[in-house]
């Protein structure tokens, strides 16, 4: 016995065949599937990031940027024992930045004290970021851990930054070089970081992806790294975005107060500690402008450089901006 359905007034055993048409070429495989293109995350990223034509023209002044400061006066002092001139001069054909308060040519010098500066903030930076993103995630994911990392940042918050890097230096003989000062400084510098991923982690531990991996028996650290992780993302690279300028910012203020990791002005030096040296004397900057304008153009344009570039991809990780 045949039944007929009808829905709407249509008798659906007597529709017309003619209004369709079969595709001998599709298999039975492909006439289940969705035709539409396959989607990758990271070719997505890629894209986006490709799309934008100021984030393209940012990161090749970066890149030129940093290949310069590893190439020019590579293997220079920043003050030469030999010098013609003893005081500083504006700028000329001969000294495109002019020369230093010793006499020194200024092009050179800076671009010695960023390759120094970049090797620091990038150290600093590295520490806080892998510190700021493992503490992060225990924190975050395991809570009655909570009681012991609030004790913990309380505990190092009580003493203000300054004086716990200089208690670190005298420690170990009150000379404050790179590595005890990059030390000191990691103390506390995972603190702001590791505060944004616990809160960012609390927010989606619970989720119905992650009480599944947890009910078919994945491992607390396999549920951090594959499912948490890639989705707080975006907020981990933004907040990267804000350190490596940070921690360029925090080698001026340091020399500023003679607590730098330049020791020694002829033969080492960084854009904080050449800021420094222009600003010990009172009133000469006003007189060669020049000592002044290069290093801050300097240390402002590669913080606000690294901060875009930064900003941009933390922006296109998000999967929403995708299609």
């Amino acid at each position: 016995m045949k039944y007929k359905y009808y829905k709407d007034n249509i008798d659906y055993n007597n529709i017309d065949l003619s209004y369709f048409q079969y595709d001998e070429k599709l298999s039975d495989n492909q006439t289940e599937s969705i035709a539409s293109k396959p989607y990758s995350y990271w070719k997505s990223v890629f894209k986006t990031l490709v799309k934008k034509k100021l984030f393209m023209l940012i990161v090749i002044i970066l890149i030129i940027f940093i290949i310069l400061s590893l190439s020019i006066a590579r293997n220079e002092v920043p003050v030469p024992l030999d010098r013609p001139n003893k005081t500083p001069a504006t700028w000329s054909n001969e000294h495109w930045f002019g020369l230093g308060v010793m006499g020194e040519d200024l092009w050179n010098k800076i671009w010695i004290g960023t390759r120094k500066t970049l090797q620091f903030s990038l150290t600093i930076s590295s520490i806080e970021i892998c510190l700021g993103i493992i503490i992060g995630l225990i924190w975050g994911f395991y809570s009655r851990l909570d009681i012991l990392f609030i004790e913990v940042i309380r505990f190092l918050s009580l003493i203000p930054s300054l004086i716990l890097w200089l208690l670190v230096i005298f420690i170990f003989g009150g000379k404050a070089t790179m590595p005890i000062l990059i030390g000191a400084i990691s103390i506390t510098s995972w603190i702001g970081i590791s505060s944004v991923i616990r809160v960012q982690t609390i927010l989606i531990r619970n989720s119905e992806y992650n009480i599944a991996s947890k009910v078919l028996g994945s491992s607390g650290f396999k549920i951090m790294k594959e499912n948490i992780l890639p989705k707080i993302l975006p907020i981990v690279v933004q907040t990267i975005s804000f350190s490596i300028p940070s921690a360029i910012a925090l080698d001026s203020t340091l020399s500023y107060y003679n607590f730098g990791f330049i020791n020694n002005v002829i033969y080492e030096c960084s854009l904080g500690s050449i800021l420094n040296d222009s600003l010990m004397w009172s009133s000469l900057w006003k007189t060669y402008p020049n000592l002044l304008i290069f290093p801050v153009l300097f240390t402002s344009g590669l913080s606000f450089l690294i901060f875009v570039v930064g900003k941009v991809i933390s922006d296109s990780l998000d999967p929403k901006l995708h299609r």
